[in-house]
Order: C-alpha cells, then sequence, then structure tokens
C-alpha cells in the first residue's frame, strides 16, 4: 500500500512539471536579433563571354535544340551572360531558358530574352552554381541558321542565405582587408538566387573576398 501511494505521488508530480514546460518551435533568437553571415569567394574567376559555352550553334532547323555538355561549370555561383555571334542577321526573338541549380543544390531556371538580330549581350541576374542544359525554342533562328551562341560569367556572386534588405551588410573584404566601398547588393526574402554581391574588387583568378551580412531566415535553400 505504501509503495502505491509512493507511485501516486510521483505520478502527480511528474505530470505537473510536465504541465510547467512550454516548448518553443522557433529559430534559438529573439525576433528583434539578427544572424551574421560570413561567406568567402575565394579565387573568384574574371567575368568572361564564352566561360561556359563557347560559339556554339544552337538551332541548327526550325526545330527547338537543347545543349548539355560545356566547357565548364561556374566557380562559385554567379550570374550568366549570353552573347549571340555569327551571323546574328539570323537571330529570331525568342527567350533562350538556363537550367541548373543554386547555392543549395535546388533545380532553377532563368529565361534570357532576345529581339530579332540581337547581337549584344542579355546579363542574367540569378545565381548559378551548375548549368545543366540550355534549351533554344523553335524558331529563335531563321534559315539558313548561322548564328552562334556564348555563355559566359558576371560579377554577380551567388549569397548562401537570403536577405530581406540590400543594406542589410556590416562589410566585405579583399584578400583579408576590408574594402572601402560596399558591394553591390541585390537581394530577394524568400529566392535564394536572386541573393547576389557585386565587389567592389578585382575578379581575377586570384583575389579572395569575403562579405559579412544579416540573413533573414526566409529561405531554406
Amino acid at each position: 500500500m505504501r509503495n502505491l501511494f509512493l507511485l501516486l505521488v510521483l505520478l502527480v508530480f511528474s505530470a505537473q512539471s510536465e504541465a510547467s514546460i512550454k516548448r518553443f518551435f522557433q529559430d534559438a533568437k529573439l525576433p528583434t536579433q539578427k544572424m551574421i553571415e560570413a561567406q568567402s569567394f575565394n579565387n573568384v574567376t574574371a567575368a568572361g563571354t564564352a566561360n561556359v559555352l563557347s560559339a556554339n550553334a544552337g538551332n541548327t532547323s526550325a526545330s527547338a535544340a537543347t545543349v548539355t555538355t560545356f566547357v565548364a561549370q561556374p566557380d562559385v555561383a554567379r550570374n550568366l551572360v549570353i552573347t549571340p555571334g555569327g551571323t546574328t542577321n539570323d537571330v529570331a526573338a525568342c527567350s533562350v531558358t538556363v537550367l541548373g541549380t543554386n547555392n543549395s543544390g535546388k533545380a532553377i531556371s532563368e529565361a534570357f530574352s532576345f529581339s530579332a538580330n540581337a547581337s549584344t549581350a542579355t546579363t542574367g541576374s540569378k545565381a548559378f552554381l551548375t548549368v545543366t542544359s540550355v534549351v533554344f525554342p523553335a524558331n529563335c533562328e531563321d534559315s539558313p541558321f548561322g548564328a552562334t551562341w556564348s555563355i559566359g560569367y558576371g560579377e554577380k556572386l551567388g549569397v548562401k542565405k537570403c536577405m530581406e534588405s540590400a543594406g542589410h551588410i556590416l562589410f566585405s573584404t579583399l584578400n583579408g582587408s576590408k574594402e572601402g566601398t560596399a558591394p553591390t547588393m541585390t537581394v530577394d526574402s524568400d529566392e535564394l538566387e536572386k541573393n547576389t554581391a557585386d565587389f567592389n574588387g578585382t575578379m581575377n583568378g586570384s583575389n579572395d573576398f569575403e562579405l559579412f551580412f544579416f540573413q533573414n531566415y526566409g529561405c531554406l535553400y
């Protein structure tokens, strides 16, 4: 009987203790606090016009064409630039679509629009870590299909977390020294690939950059 009484007492105290615990399923910070992130970009390659694809024929008929073999992949997640070449009078008004992945491996795509007879580059805004395919839609070129297409890197480097505001950076460094001019930031609160930094320093294949910024917990990948 005594043991039964002790068991009942223990159960009562256990239930009261459990009831007093309030669980919080949220980030380990107060709503007014910010999380500082640091991100390094080492030996960043200079921007170019043909880093990924060089003078590819694109459409060779009125049918659509897809390219899946490339010169190289981006050295870091960064925006892309597509430039028509060859006989640009054969370029028709169309949108070329690039498919790949962002900094977290999520599949993304971006459409690059060209007007008829375009001969100048179209610069993208999304940061691609990899390029898996490039799709040229049907009738993107006119006969005799003499245009060529090159894809290179831009200078907008992909930030690893989403940001709420372009002003939410502390500072950046070039080879360990604080940059006097802050990078130009493009941000998006929930799409990772739209968060980019264009550093003031020169991207030449040997310079190292570092960015210190506030993330907003707005994107999971």
